[in-house]
């Protein structure tokens, strides 16, 4: 994607908590309405929103118990703060539903009909013993960080971590 537009927007997510993906959706909706292009890349905790629900660690035994300990997914995420149980993320779903804020998954698949590159980190799947089976259809390819950098390179570079 690297060119000379001047609205290019390379958002890096860094954090799984629910909040921190609303606002990479908010912002690349944004630019892509604005006609901007944006990249999303997905690393660390931040590919907890590109899993599919019971993906499941293969490798070492520390990768597999790492996978099973690290549970979130594209359909569940939780709060950075006030998750208080569960109860936070419930109260705040209910908000959205009320003034009709579309969740993770549907705004990332609005930013992707609307031209949206979203990648998966390929070192932070290798970690986790995942592969491209674990990740939700929405997910264009699995890269480096390299490629990150080389599609950032002249962008505005956003990170939620």
């Amino acid at each position: 994607m690297a060119d000379d537009s001047p609205n290019r927007v390379c958002i890096l997510v860094l954090s799984g908590d629910m909040e921190k993906g609303l606002a990479a959706m908010n912002l690349s909706l944004a630019s892509l309405a604005s006609g901007g292009q944006v990249t999303l890349f997905f690393t660390f905790w931040g590919l907890n929103f590109l899993k599919k629900r019971g993906a499941r660690g293969r490798g070492s035994f520390r990768q597999r118990l790492f996978a099973r300990i690290n549970r979130d997914h594209a359909g569940a995420q939780r709060l950075g703060r006030f998750h208080a149980g569960g109860l936070g993320r419930r109260m705040l779903m209910e908000i959205m539903k009320d003034k009709r804020v579309e969740d993770f998954r549907t705004s990332l698949r609005s930013a992707k009909a609307m031209g949206a590159k979203v990648i998966a980190c390929s070192t932070t799947l290798e970690m986790m013993g995942l592969d491209e089976s674990s990740l939700i259809e929405e997910v264009d390819e699995i890269a480096g960080a390299a490629s990150f950098l080389e599609d950032a390179r002249g962008a505005t570079v956003v990170t939620l971590g």
